[in-house]
């Protein structure tokens, strides 16, 4: 029975730290090609904005689960993974409209999509992060 408990203690843990782990890569990931995208809009450089984009689209990925979600979160925080998982699927949305809009060269409204996206992790990091 000592086993047992002891198994599982070392598996929730693992868990733990492995959602930790992943959050940490997913907001590094993201916040290179939020930076990205905003020198690319300040460059004039369409190759910085996209490439910027596929970073926010791929770490925005790796932390869209909500088992994910809530294995980072602190127990006191459990019931707000809906807010972060909304928000994940805001900052999905928003990243295809601003590739949307680069194609039709539509720039401002591609900038428009970008201030969303920021809105959406500034939303989330506000509720969840209690600023």
């Amino acid at each position: 029975m000592k086993l047992l408990s002891i198994l599982t203690a070392t598996l929730l843990t693992l868990s733990v730290a492995s959602a930790e782990d992943v959050m940490k890569k997913s907001m590094s990931v993201m916040t290179e090609g939020m930076t990205q995208i905003q020198q690319g809009f300040l460059n004039n450089n369409l190759e910085l904005i996209k490439s910027g984009a596929q970073l926010v689209k791929e770490g925005n990925s790796m932390f869209s689960d909500k088992k994910v979600i809530s294995a980072y979160l602190p127990e006191e925080k459990k019931h707000m993974v809906n807010v972060a998982e909304n928000a994940a699927k805001r900052i999905d949305l928003d990243v295809s409209v601003l590739e949307l809009n680069l194609e039709g060269k539509a720039y401002i409204n591609a900038a428009n999509a970008y201030s969303d996206i920021l809105n959406a992790c500034a939303r989330c990091h506000s509720i969840v992060r209690s600023w």
